[in-house]
């Protein structure tokens, strides 16, 4: 459908949906407006945001507070005041002082990495399980102030509950398709979209742990004394539920994601060797700048090469298809000359889609292969502004992208260091072909060949 000036007729045939600046398509009985010119989307994210301030409702939480209280789901100006007591969480200085916590969970990981590949002896790793254990431990560490090791404890509980919270399949996507799709059967039946036990826990840990902290005046540099932190210079009244929920989204944000960033940044790597050694030669110059010291944050931020490997991997590998708003009034899109481009009505659902973006071969040239070179400081401004949205769009975008950064970053730091990255026999040829569900994750399994560099 092309969008022609006040025409809001609906097609619902996909395969029209990326022809044209605005397609219409129902998404099961909800009408959805495709918006994929950069110009509009930088218009309506940004320049014109107060008609697009919140997400659809499509993760509705109705009376959980759990999943209400989360920034994601918060509207208008609770969405904003929330928005602004997080900001100073994830400042440089923050950010500094958490690096040393995931320091630690790094370690840890590479220690039995090393200890699997004494003697020069070569490991096949399935990198999805092992990195879903590292996320989990940082995430353990850095937000709830927790000490894990995933590697030695492999059933430990935060573990175990954090996994059957993020899989998304069987009963949990059932619940979950219901309640996107027919919120009122989901009310009528009354039940909620994650397992209560389950939440409860983390309730549990952050309101202890936090209470604990308060009554031994213990400090720790990680997310629940920043909220806690957050929460007295605030001057709004977040309830324990509100803080509870930011630590829950972050780690339901961080818990599988962070994994599969990690493993499709190997698995490039793997499939180009010639990256793969210049990011090695990269790390050993920052290694031998560290004079033998662990990685540091401001050494991490420096690693051009690695910067530009990233986010090739986060333009080839989107790890969100789409980003979302509502509009929350009647917009009249125009073009720079007034012209009216299209008629948004309130209530209105509104997709930007960051996969077709990233994949479109007028913003990227070939964009089937693996170019980190489209990120070098001779090149990146010549990427179209709003074509590369890897964590979202305008005021909206993720909070915590700095943070997903880090731990990628410096975990690919410490590998590249000890290990090649190559081909093992049970590693999937495409692995486009062999993806099932949401995630970047397929049924084969992220299979790698770990070579010990000495």
């Amino acid at each position: 459908m092309k969008s022609n000036g006040c025409e809001r007729k609906l097609n619902n045939a996909i395969d029209f949906m990326y022809f044209s600046d605005i397609a219409g398509f129902y998404n099961f009985r909800s009408p959805v407006f495709l918006v994929q010119n950069p110009e509009c989307i930088k218009k309506m994210t940004v320049k014109d945001f107060d008609h697009f301030v919140n997400h659809t409702p499509f993760f509705s939480g109705d009376d959980d507070p759990l999943i209400n209280g989360m920034l994601t789901v918060m509207k208008d100006q609770r969405w904003r005041n929330m928005r602004n007591t997080l900001s100073p969480i994830f400042t440089t200085s923050k950010m500094r002082a958490m690096f040393c916590l995931m320091n630690e969970c790094f370690n840890e990981s590479l220690d039995r990495l090393r200890e699997n590949t004494k003697g020069g002896k070569t490991i096949d790793l399935e990198l999805k399980g092992w990195f879903t254990r590292l996320s989990n431990d940082i995430i353990a560490s850095t937000a709830f102030g927790l000490k894990v090791n995933s590697y030695e404890n492999q059933n430990n509980e935060f573990y175990t509950i954090g996994l059957s919270v993020s899989n998304f399949r069987g009963k949990q996507m059932i619940k979950f398709f219901i309640a996107t799709t027919l919120p009122i059967i989901k009310k009528i039946l009354g039940y909620r979209i994650f397992d209560e036990e389950k939440t409860d826990y983390f309730k549990r840990l952050v309101i202890d742990t936090m209470k604990y902290r308060q009554e031994h005046k213990i400090h720790r540099p990680d997310m629940i004394q920043l909220l806690i932190e957050a929460k007295e210079e605030s001057d709004q009244k977040w309830s324990d539920d509100d803080i509870v929920a930011q630590c829950f989204i972050f780690f339901f944000a961080a818990f599988e994601n962070n994994a599969n960033f990690l493993s499709v940044i190997s698995h490039e790597l793997m499939e180009n060797p010639d990256v793969q050694q210049r990011l090695y030669e990269e790390a050993i110059e920052v290694r031998d700048e560290l004079n033998g010291k662990p990685l540091t944050y401001d050494a991490m931020v420096k690693m051009k090469y690695m910067d530009m490997v990233t986010s090739e991997t986060l333009r080839k590998w989107s790890l969100a298809g789409m980003t979302d708003r509502l509009c929350s009034k009647d917009y009249d899109l125009t073009d720079d000359d007034g012209n009216l481009i299209f008629k948004f009505k309130a209530g209105d659902y509104v997709w930007f889609p960051i996969i077709g973006m990233h994949n479109d071969e007028r913003y990227f040239e070939d964009p089937d292969s693996f170019n980190p070179e489209r990120f070098s400081d001779a090149n990146k401004d010549n990427i179209k502004p709003f074509t590369y949205l890897p964590f979202g769009v305008g005021p909206r975008m993720c909070i915590g992208n700095r943070y997903a950064l880090m731990q990628a970053k410096a975990m690919m730091y410490y590998l590249i260091l000890d290990f090649k990255f190559e081909r093992s026999p049970k590693t999937v040829k495409n692995i486009m072909d062999d993806i099932r569900g949401f995630q970047i994750n397929p049924t084969g399994g992220f299979w790698i060949r770990l070579v010990p560099r000495k």
